[in-house]
């Protein structure tokens, strides 16, 4: 099979022989695969993969089952799936544990589908489960044009109408309003604490992936009993915090990633997706949001554009059939 693999920070085409799924894996013809900020990360050998999975770049996926482990029972051959994968996404088979394999919406077609596994389980786990967002309470998410923003906005917008998002121009911005969001601040040309302070909007839940000085604005700004859950840290790892502002508001700051936990673990996220957000999608009350596709062979084309951030929405590799 073809595969991406990596040398001095360039991707390139390569072969291999297609391994055989173990007992409790299934094996995907995989048709698109997500690409994703982290795959950034490890192709600059910043993120390597967890033990035991493939050191091929690709954290989700979307195609059909072309084989099935000894042990797969709630699964066929030929079933429409995706994935969210500990590696192996850019490549046309890779295979992966049954209980991070979820069936296609509906109302989703297949090249598509590869841009829901990440960021849904990512926003859902981060929201819902780490953060204990409720109904009607007010969220601010940074980065609201990125592929996890997008997918928050679009999910969120069924749970509140106190939608606050960051993103770096006024396309971005008038991007993420029509998604659903309740307001943008352009931070390239306004400072959203200051904004978000003078208007007297408290906000209950934070889902960053900036990090470095936010920290600090984003505690001033967070209600009583406030939330600010971290995903990554593209503006730096290191942040001032004033501990009285925690201690005061009773704040509680968290932040996790999804890629290293167990298949069990991720497979009880899948399961909550599925009957949470799945049933939202096919009725269309969430929509994805794709910025682009691009072959294969134009892997480093579409890394460009993921590292420029000029993208509003997922960016997918289309596999199947390329030649």
């Amino acid at each position: 099979m073809k595969y991406v693999d990596n040398k001095d920070n360039q991707l390139f085409i390569k072969e291999k022989a297609i391994e055989v799924p173990k007992a409790n894996e299934l094996q995907i013809e995989v048709y698109s695969s997500g690409v994703n900020r982290a795959d950034l990360l490890q192709k600059k050998g910043h993120y390597p993969p967890p033990a035991g999975e493939s050191e091929v770049i690709g954290l989700e996926v979307s195609g059909k089952i072309s084989k099935l482990g000894s042990s797969i029972k709630n699964f066929k051959i030929g079933d429409s799936v995706c994935a969210i994968l500990g590696g192996g996404g850019y490549a046309e088979f890779v295979n992966v544990d049954c209980r991070q394999v979820m069936p296609i919406p509906k109302n989703i077609n297949i090249d598509d589908a590869a841009s829901l596994p990440e960021t849904i389980l990512t926003v859902y786990e981060n929201v819902f489960n780490v953060s204990k967002f409720q109904k009607g309470e007010s969220i601010l998410i940074h980065g609201g044009s990125s592929g996890i923003g997008t997918t928050a906005i679009s999910i969120l917008k069924n749970f509140t109408d106190k939608i606050y998002v960051t993103a770096g121009s006024k396309e971005k911005c008038e991007a993420c309003i029509s998604l659903g969001a309740t307001k943008a601040i352009n931070y390239n040309e306004k400072d959203f604490e200051e904004v978000l302070t003078k208007e007297n909007i408290k906000i209950d839940v934070i889902l960053d992936m900036v990090g470095g000085d936010y920290f600090k604005k984003n505690l001033k700004i967070l209600n009583f009993k406030g939330r600010l859950t971290y995903i990554a840290a593209i503006g730096g790892i290191k942040g001032e915090v004033n501990i009285l502002h925690i201690m005061n508001k009773q704040l509680r700051v968290s932040g996790s990633t999804l890629r290293s936990r167990s298949p069990e673990l991720k497979g009880e996220i899948v399961q909550q997706v599925l009957k949470e957000i799945w049933p939202l999608i096919e009725e269309e009350k969430i929509g994805i949001n794709i910025f682009k596709k691009f072959p294969m062979k134009e892997v480093n084309t579409a890394h460009e554009l993921m590292e420029s951030s000029k993208h509003i929405g997922k960016i997918l590799l289309t596999i199947k059939g390329e030649k």
